[in-house]
């Protein structure tokens, strides 16, 4: 019965597993979900399923999420503060704690920390939907092979998406899903909308095709030691072929998307892989180097120029473009410090910019993002609240090295998401790619299927199994 009621709880995973993959592909294809009705459905959809998974789950079983009950508690901090800022407690706190410019007329001050409560409101619901999607991925996230075949499924998944932006740019005339262009013409954004946040939800799936691409190399080479001349043509290599050639196809995609940011944080994300994996695999310094010298002349000498001359331009004319995005930060910055606590509530950053705004931005599209989702966070729950998803990132990225470190789990999927991390970490300095749902969901998966682990059995008096399928 033990064993009947592992295989159900194992089939039950695997079943939640492919779902929440599927989940992160069709929530690329509607402008990447970032608009309420999508991310709304989604949230819905999330619910319902966590409530059945729940409902079916073995008693006998501890949830694996137990294990992080700190974690969750911290993050359930962010929405739960969202919903503080929306209600009308403003007037009961000092007036430093709700600061706005003084030209403001008193009418127009609100009751709320939200400059935009229905916003706040609606944003802390999205972040619930966060933190349930997380929790699945964590609670499937058990099985080291499993870990691996959706690490696996969502490569495909970026892989199918950076296909279909591909033709859409090059044999459908630029094409786009969702209406004629208003921006970015001749650059692929696939079912996205802007190019950057594109770039990160490809960055994503090109890490994870290095990583998957790297272990197979090196467990070949382990397999057969002292064979002088490799056979090409069989599974083993032709896998491994195969899933450098879809992180060919993904760097391409990435490099036509001519985002600057979005194709320096991917190689960063990606070095980082490459470097976590040579270390746990006691590669020595030489090989390294040498490694690392052919990887930047393969990406200098084939891809860039493959890609056509989109991504140079751009980069050479960066300090002339960059001037706009400064004087954001600059002024967000400005905001912060005059309400560094309370923020301006989740979601408002737009209307609260609109407040501060002033010389040189006088364009109307400049005011909606902070472009910099440090920024933007610090703006909007101020900066302790404002501070905990960066510092659950830092403390999920810790967890996945002592993982690494005591080999555990799927290593190619530990690798991949350090990876993702920094790269993340990197592009969120200058863009708000990880303010846009199906780029969320992409990162929790991958940093989420990195975190779990063995799941824990309740207190039986039966000792667990070392190699539990559950």
């Amino acid at each position: 019965m033990r064993k009947r009621g592992q295989r159900s709880h194992a089939r039950l995973n695997t079943i939640t597993g492919r779902l929440l993959v599927l989940l992160v592909f069709l929530a690329a294809i509607p402008v990447a979900s970032n608009r309420p009705a999508w991310w709304l459905v989604w949230t819905l959809l999330l619910g319902v399923g966590a409530i059945a998974y729940l409902a079916r789950a073995q008693t006998g079983r501890a949830l694996k999420i137990s294990q992080f009950r700190l974690f969750f508690g911290l993050a359930l901090l962010v929405p739960l503060y969202a919903v503080v800022q929306s209600l009308p407690v403003a007037g009961a706190l000092p007036l430093a704690l709700q600061a706005l410019p003084a030209a403001l007329p008193e009418a127009l001050r609100p009751a709320t920390l939200s400059v935009m409560p229905d916003a706040s409101r609606l944003g802390a619901i999205r972040a619930i939907g966060f933190l349930v999607f997380l929790m699945l991925v964590i609670e499937v996230g058990t099985w080291p092979l499993r870990t691996h075949a959706l690490g696996l499924a969502l490569m495909i998944v970026i892989l199918l998406h950076a296909l279909f932006g591909l033709i859409a740019l090059r044999l459908w005339d630029d094409y786009a899903l969702w209406g004629d262009k208003a921006a970015y013409r001749g650059m692929l954004t696939g079912t996205f909308v802007n190019r950057n946040s594109m770039a990160t939800f490809l960055g994503f799936g090109l890490i994870l095709a290095v990583a998957f691409a790297m272990v197979r190399g090196h467990l070949a080479r382990i397999a057969a030691p002292h064979q002088v001349h490799t056979a090409i043509l069989i599974p083993q290599w032709l896998e491994i072929i195969g899933l450098w050639l879809c992180a060919g196809l993904l760097a391409l995609s990435l490099l036509l998307t001519q985002s600057r940011m979005g194709s320096v944080a991917t190689a960063i994300g990606a070095f980082v892989t490459f470097i976590a994996l040579r270390v746990v695999f006691r590669v020595r310094l030489r090989r390294f180097v040498v490694e690392s010298v052919a990887g930047l002349v393969l990406v200098l000498a084939f891809l860039i120029p493959l890609s056509g001359a989109g991504v140079i331009e751009r980069a050479l004319f960066t300090r002339l473009d960059s001037a706009d995005r400064i004087s954001i930060y600059i002024q967000t910055w400005g905001m912060i410090l005059n309400r560094p606590l309370t923020g301006y509530g989740h979601d408002a950053f737009a209307p609260a910019f609109e407040l501060y705004r002033a010389d040189p931005l006088v364009q109307p599209n400049y005011a909606d993002l902070a472009h910099n989702t440090y920024l933007a966070l610090w703006a909007e729950q101020g900066l302790i609240i404002g501070s905990i998803p960066v510092l659950l990132t830092a403390w999920a990225a810790v967890m996945i090295v002592q993982r690494l470190r005591r080999g555990k789990g799927d290593v190619a999927m530990n690798a991949a998401a350090l990876g993702v991390i920094a790269l993340a970490a990197v592009h969120s300095l200058v863009d708000f790619s990880l303010e846009i749902p199906a780029n969320v969901y992409a990162f929790l998966l991958i940093t989420g299927l990195a975190m779990s682990g063995p799941r824990e059995r309740l207190a039986t008096g039966v000792a667990p199994h070392g190699r539990s399928i559950g």
